[in-house]
């Protein structure tokens, strides 16, 4: 069985983050924006958030990425 890298992990909770907020009628969000922008990025950490927990292995990529998502927050 081929291992997921937490590279790919962190760029599969963007991707669904982009495509949740697309759905809920957000079409400008990007990978880019959706961890610089206040308002994607407030969605992005609830998602986060919400599956915090589910699987040791992705929480080893969401703590970081809120980390960052706060430490964008701090800078703006």
């Amino acid at each position: 069985m081929k291992q997921i890298t937490e590279q790919q992990i962190r760029q599969h909770l963007i991707n669904s983050g982009v495509k949740n907020l697309k759905q809920f009628g957000y079409p400008y969000v990007t990978e880019s924006n959706i961890l610089t922008d206040e308002v994607y990025k407030e969605f992005f950490k609830s998602m986060l958030n919400d599956v915090l927990g589910v699987s040791p292995e992705a929480d080893k990529v969401i703590q970081p990425l809120l980390t960052e998502l706060e430490a964008e927050q701090e800078v703006n």
